[in-house]
């Protein structure tokens, strides 16, 4: 759904563009959808769990004194959220989001914004 959106320029933020996926989905699928179990499903990606590994991997790669970030499709809120509430605000030095540029991941535009943002050429960023 975001991919199409960026191919017709129609911005919306992630959380305007997941809701609308739903929809279009339950109605497509011909699923009644009440507004508190849509509103759930919406809100359950503000509180996704990480891999049991993440955590540690996310510390080694931190102690070897790597710049981290994370570049996300999601809006700054979004993203601040889910990383509160994975409790790895530590971890991280930039929460990129693509609202920013106001077009979703594959767009060039979005990885010319972590080179920016992180400071490094492409070719030395892993993303």
């Amino acid at each position: 759904y975001t991919w199409l959106r960026s191919l017709m320029g129609r911005y919306v933020n992630f959380e305007k563009a997941t809701e609308g996926a739903l929809r279009f989905t339950c109605t497509h699928l011909g699923l009644s959808l009440d507004d508190e179990t849509h509103q759930r499903l919406s809100d359950a990606y503000l509180h996704l769990t990480p891999y049991a590994d993440t955590a540690d991997a996310v510390r080694r790669l931190k102690a070897a004194g790597l710049p981290l970030g994370i570049i996300s499709n999601g809006s700054h809120c979004s993203i601040e959220q889910v990383v509160t509430n994975s409790e790895m605000n530590w971890a991280f030095d930039q929460l990129i989001s693509v609202e920013d540029v106001q077009v979703f991941k594959p767009d060039s535009r979005v990885y010319s914004l972590a080179e920016k943002r992180m400071g490094f050429p492409k070719e030395n960023i892993l993303f």
